[in-house]
């Protein structure tokens, strides 16, 4: 079956591996420490990043260094990852489910001043598909807000001349394996300012105040074995086996993009025109995407899933409205993003995706709306 997710691994991967391997150190090390320096000139060298485990860990650590907690309110995109929510009700704070522009499938700013309050500390977007949202609005729309960024579709994302995930107080990626830069799992994040980059760090590893015996060692301490906390919290390190893979999927990033990106078009050209279709929009002008989802969509959405299905085609929809998971117990009523979840479909799209994969896709398409199926 043509999976809509991939990734591209090699024999740069293995080498980089074994290196590691060889070095018999494969906990949080050097490799760790370099990913986090070149991921922060790739994204434009200011700030500061912290590799963690996964995305979602990074998540919580954003919301910690935000202080949100009980009482506050957190405006997010009801498309948006269940680890969003999740993370703000766990801190005892409560998401504002707010809806999404009908085709983009990004915040609305009109959604965030309509719904912000003197409780709202933060405005919590996601960059949907790898297409940056109207940040500018979406900021001014805020207020004094926090903006955090998931950037998780995002890697190479711009709004204008900044980086996705840069534009806020923090921001995040995700390095998983269905993602575009891939460690196995991981994620990243990232912090404005020093101070709170510090106490990310020390977040990042149970509440220590030095990451380790060695690290108290070099520091001068006579009896580095011992320890003390500065906050209670748990253990979301890396590891430099993934780190060392990181560093070469950080260089290849250019060349997937572009391979992306050209898929993209060739759907954009073929699909134009056929049946009910809607396409999804280019990037705002002035910005660019890391071309993460490839989304259309049309009134016989769950047929044309199914038809594809039956043709050895796997197809999904990213991501279903927060607001309408049972779990949260949600009121809202968000019309656009509840139209989507009834007419969207996420096509493969990945690099690894074939010419003659890509025409199957779209001849299977065309043949269903051309009565063939």
């Amino acid at each position: 079956m043509i999976p809509v997710f991939s990734n591209t691994l090699g024999d740069e991967e293995l080498a980089v591996v074994e290196r590691v391997f060889a070095s018999h150190w494969l906990g949080k090390g050097r490799e760790n420490d370099a990913f986090e320096v070149e991921f922060a000139a790739h994204l434009g060298g200011k700030g500061h990043v912290l590799l963690t485990n996964c995305c979602t860990s990074a998540i919580y650590l954003a919301l910690r260094v935000s202080d949100i907690g009980p009482g506050d309110e957190v405006i997010m995109p009801t498309v948006h990852f269940v680890a969003a929510a999740s993370a703000i009700l766990e801190l005892g704070a409560r998401p504002i489910f707010a809806d999404v522009d009908a085709h983009t499938l990004n915040l609305l700013p009109e959604e965030v001043a309509r719904l912000r309050t003197p409780c709202t500390r933060a405005v919590f977007l996601l960059h949907y598909g790898g297409h940056p949202a109207d940040v500018g609005l979406i900021v001014e729309a805020a207020g004094d807000a926090l903006l955090i960024e998931d950037a998780a579709n995002a890697p190479a994302s711009r709004y204008h001349d900044r980086a996705c995930g840069t534009l806020g107080v923090v921001g995040m990626w995700s390095f998983d394996a269905m993602k575009i830069l891939v460690m196995g799992d991981g994620g990243a994040l990232w912090l404005a300012d020093a101070e709170t980059a510090e106490r990310a760090r020390m977040l990042r590893y149970l509440g220590l105040r030095s990451a380790s015996g060695l690290d108290a060692q070099m520091a001068g301490r006579d009896r580095w074995w011992e320890y003390d906390l500065g906050v209670l919290s748990g253990r979301f390190v890396n590891n430099d086996v993934q780190a060392a893979i990181g560093r070469v999927q950080l260089a290849r990033l250019p060349g997937f993009i572009g391979r992306r990106r050209g898929i993209w078009e060739i759907y954009q050209h073929e699909l134009a025109g056929v049946g009910d279709l809607v396409l999804p929009p280019e990037p705002l002008p002035g910005c660019t995407s890391s071309y993460y989802l490839y989304w259309l969509q049309t009134a016989r959405r769950d047929e044309l899933a199914a038809h594809l299905r039956n043709c050895g085609i796997y197809t999904t929809f990213r991501y279903y409205p927060l607001h309408m998971v049972k779990f949260y117990n949600s009121d809202a009523h968000l019309p656009n993003a509840e139209q989507a979840a009834q007419i969207t479909l996420c096509l493969p799209l990945h690099q690894n995706l074939g010419e003659s994969d890509q025409a199957y896709i779209i001849n299977m398409i065309k043949d269903f709306f051309n009565g063939h199926s």
